[in-house]
């Protein structure tokens, strides 16, 4: 099955029609396609795009366990600052609609985005370090995710170019380990907060990441994206022009970079990043707050434990983000066995079901164990299912991402910063609401209305996995 006309989509202009061409490959091209890198070199490409990805969840988490210290050094309420974590939020899920068609362009490809985004984190690093006021904090943060987005989206298209549909489970589930949800940074910054400038310290250290990972892209990044390895295979055909499309212009071409929303017309397309989106909403209702809610019910004021709550659903998002990968590459397998050697992108979602299930379940449990259950066993209760709840996150962040990379695979880049500009704008919403309705109606009410957004993205997905088929091929009839 040819995964490439999965979902079609009609140019509409000259400069997309380069975006949106369809090169007809022969079954050994596409065999070509996928093996021109050895499993060393793949597992290398990985590496290097993940550590670039590192640098979006670090900035944000490390924000987390230091607006407390944030706010005293810049005379602004905790609850002003909670609202800069939203703007950068809404900036790394909006900037990279404008990155991922550039991407996709053979004129361009996924290097060269990187290598041109990178130096603009860097930039924005600084300048949260130098921040003195409200407004720098904000714009320097503005710029700072602009140039941390592009790795979100275009680095899952990236591993999309290189990996079969039956083997890139496991490396989206890698990729997304570290690269696409909070991890431990927030421990690591605690603990390197020895005093009120440290945390300005932890910005350079992103900015100094930032340019280690421009280098390694530089220098030992291949290019991977298909169409312009379709303009190769196009150019050594006979009789036909041996200089490839790539390579013949090099002046600035436009793209809209609303283009990629556009991809919400299908169903299953919107259906799972609902999903997506609903899903990770609840996690920042638990994360933002984590600090005073978690904390205080536990009497714990110490900066540095305070940090270390973030461990448990950081090390569930890892865990989630590994066993997901390889069971859905499986499942993926079992059932195109099932179908007579049939791939149907929606089994994908299967492996999801588990976590679908064990996300509202430990939210609204960690909600009431929260509020009514104030010992230290109740402490205990909440970190193991604060890291249930983050091994059910990526066990369904990571298995959406790979089903959308399965059915856009020529425009995988685009659909990933479609879904991450929905689920974004959600935990903005999330992250600057979520405090004040804890305020007003409790912790356990709170977590009550965020299951029930989980329990309907749960409900999406089990969906797709149903009509999700049946919805492709109406999409690719009417086109």
């Amino acid at each position: 099955m040819n995964i490439n006309s999965l979902l079609p989509v009609r140019p509409t202009s000259e400069e997309e029609q380069d975006v949106e061409k369809t090169v007809t490959l022969t079954e050994h091209d596409e065999d070509d396609i996928y093996d021109r890198f050895s499993r060393g070199r793949k597992r290398a490409i990985v590496a290097v795009i993940t550590f670039a990805a590192l640098l979006a969840p670090f900035a944000s988490s490390s924000f987390l366990p230091s607006i407390p210290q944030i706010s005293s050094e810049l005379r602004v309420s905790q609850a002003v600052i909670n609202y800069t974590v939203a703007v950068y939020l809404i900036v790394i899920g909006v900037a990279p609609l404008g990155w991922s068609p550039y991407s996709t362009y053979c004129k361009y490809g996924r290097q060269r985005i990187y290598l041109t985004s990178l130096p603009i984190f860097v930039a924005g690093s600084v300048g949260v370090a130098e921040s003195n006021s409200l407004v720098a904090l904000i714009l320097a943060r503005t710029v700072q995710g602009a140039g941390a987005s592009s790795v979100l989206a275009v680095g899952a298209g990236s591993i999309g170019d290189i990996y079969r549909p039956t083997e890139r489970g496991r490396a989206m589930g890698a990729f997304y380990a570290v690269g696409a949800t909070p991890t431990d940074s927030s421990r690591i910054h605690s603990y390197a907060r020895g005093n009120r400038g440290s945390w300005r310290a932890f910005q350079y250290l992103l900015a100094a990441m930032g340019t280690c990972s421009f280098l390694s892209i530089l220098f030992f990044l291949p290019e991977t994206s298909h169409s312009r390895r379709a303009d190769s295979l196009s150019a050594s055909q006979p009789g036909e022009d041996k200089t490839p499309q790539s390579r013949k212009q090099w002046g600035w071409v436009w793209l809209n970079p609303l283009r990629p929303l556009a991809l919400l017309k299908y169903r299953n397309v919107l259906a799972i990043s609902m999903t997506s989106s609903f899903v990770l909403l609840t996690t920042y209702c638990l994360l933002v707050p984590l600090t005073y809610t978690l904390g205080p019910r536990y009497g714990i004021e110490n900066e540095a434990i305070l940090g270390t709550l973030y461990l448990a659903p950081g090390f569930g998002n890892i865990v989630g983000s590994r066993v997901s990968g390889y069971v859905s590459d499986a499942t993926v397998a079992r059932w195109i066995k099932r179908r007579s050697n049939e791939f149907v992108p929606e089994d994908r979602l299967r492996a999801a079901l588990v976590s679908g299930a064990l996300t509202p379940l430990t939210l609204l449990g960690v909600g009431f164990t929260m509020q009514f259950w104030t010992s230290t066993g109740g402490l205990a209760m909440s970190l193991v299912l604060l890291f249930l709840n983050g091994v059910g996150l990526m066990g369904i962040l990571a298995v959406c991402n790979t089903y959308l990379v399965d059915v856009m695979q020529d425009r995988s880049a685009e659909v990933i910063a479609t879904n991450n500009c929905l689920r974004y704008i959600a935990s903005a919403g999330a992250s600057a609401a979520v405090l004040p309705i804890i305020q007003k109606i409790g912790i356990a009410a709170t977590n009550a209305i965020a299951t029930g957004f989980s329990v309907t993205g749960f409900a999406l997905m089990c969906a797709t996995i149903k009509y999700g088929k049946s919805w492709r091929e109406v999409s690719h009839s009417r086109v």
